[in-house]
């Protein structure tokens, strides 16, 4: 073989060579990153990092809001649960920042003061004990989780007028990958409507 007409060949060869690695490489690498998200779900970790981030912005605007606010006397409705076992559907009363009256909502008349803590889980979960929804007790709640156990915060929204928490969850995120399955416990959770300053 002249050596011109093999140089013509390896001219064209080499090139095409060159492409196939890189093509290989490329496929490879998508295809490491697909069995990595299905075995992990890293997404849906630095998805929820984001969206903990989100929260933590909105807080200090939150917090800002509700201080600037100063409103102490006011009423809201609150419906959520802790685990199940402290299911909370009332209508609070809040007097200079205290709570001064729970109305269930499937009671003619207002909670007995002596009943508004649960006598086994009261002084220990949050939401099992009416005592402590204020809205200042509650901005405490969510900044206390994020001080001290950020990822376990799963949602927190806030009123854009006054500051206040209209939705909320914690518990444990997990991603939804086959080696890490999704586990969605939640342990407190509840929504805040019908807020009346008074």
């Amino acid at each position: 073989m002249p050596v011109e007409q093999f140089a013509g060949i390896c001219y064209v060869t080499l090139p095409i060579m060159k492409f196939q690695r890189i093509w290989f490489s490329v496929a490879a690498g998508i295809f490491l990153l697909l069995i990595i998200q299905l075995l992990y779900d890293p997404i849906s970790s630095a998805k929820h990092s984001l969206d903990v981030n989100r929260i933590q912005t909105g807080y200090s605007q939150a917090r800002a809001q509700w201080e600037q606010a100063d409103i102490r006397d006011y009423t809201f409705e609150i419906r959520g649960s802790s685990q199940s076992i402290c299911p909370v559907n009332a209508v609070i009363q809040v007097r200079d920042n205290a709570v001064t009256e729970v109305h269930p909502l499937d009671l003619d008349s207002p909670l007995p003061t002596r009943k508004w803590e649960d006598p086994f889980w009261g002084s220990e979960v949050f939401l099992c004990s009416y005592a402590n929804f204020t809205f200042t007790h509650i901005l405490d709640m969510v900044y206390h989780i994020l001080q001290t156990a950020p990822s376990s915060l799963l949602a927190a929204e806030f009123d854009p007028g006054a500051g206040f928490v209209t939705r909320f969850q914690d518990g444990i995120f997990s991603g939804n990958g086959w080696l890490n399955p999704k586990v969605s416990e939640f342990y407190n959770e509840f929504t805040i409507t019908d807020f009346q300053e008074q």
